[in-house]
């Protein structure tokens, strides 16, 4: 006698595919965070020297693109794992310094990265509000951002790097609560993609927030 095979609506079907991108994403973030810590603190073991500002924006500007454009193959899958690692490397040198102005500072930044990250990121699945909306003043605020980055390696006025530092927090939040809205309300979310995004978001965090510890803390 013949038995009745189940078959799944597209409901179920769009909720599988997204359990998948999801679970898919954070084991790929956690994989990339641990090769850009072990970079980073290679960089600040060996007292590697900072990275020319120019080309630390070019391969945060290109590599993100880089990704984009190859995240459905094995390519885009390794070009995050080079991306995770170099950008720990450039980064690396800049956490030493703070480790010699005060080693409490990268332990509290980081801290405080983990919070702000987990929180924000978790209420974002739980409650599964649509943070779409934040996509266009994401963009545009990275924009006037990299805009003062730009300005200030010239003027190099310490108040505007700490205004730099501040604003980039709060977008770096909101970016946070956007990417992960797109694991769950977006069918077109590449998990290579959002996941390259949130480590990005995680060590830029990472360095603001040092920047700012810094600077309350009477190091700056």
């Amino acid at each position: 006698m013949s038995q009745a095979v189940p078959v799944m609506t597209r409901s179920e079907v769009a909720a599988l595919t997204t359990t998948k991108t999801i679970r898919n994403a954070y084991m790929l973030l956690t994989m990339i965070l641990g090769v850009s810590a072990v970079t980073a603190w290679y960089a600040v073991s060996s007292n590697a020297q900072p990275v020319n500002i120019w080309v630390f924006l070019a391969f945060m500007i290109g590599m993100p693109f880089a990704i984009h454009m190859t995240r459905n193959s094995v390519a885009g899958l390794g070009l995050s794992f080079v991306y995770a690692a170099l950008l720990g490397y450039f980064l690396g040198p800049i956490v030493g310094i703070y480790m010699r102005m005060d080693p409490n500072i990268p332990v509290y930044a980081l801290a405080a990265t983990s919070v702000i990250f987990f929180s924000l990121s978790g209420y974002a699945l739980v409650s599964r509000t649509n943070f779409n909306f934040l996509g266009g003043f994401i963009f545009v605020g990275a924009l006037v951002i990299l805009a003062a980055v730009i300005a200030n390696i010239f003027l190099g006025m310490a108040m505007l790097s700490l205004m730099i530092s501040g604003a980039a927090v709060l977008l770096i939040s909101a970016a946070i609560l956007y990417q992960t809205s797109q694991l769950i309300h977006d069918p077109e979310a590449n998990y290579i993609v959002i996941a390259t995004a949130l480590m990005a978001d995680i060590w830029v965090l990472f360095l603001h927030l040092m920047r700012l510890f810094s600077f309350f803390g009477g190091e700056d």
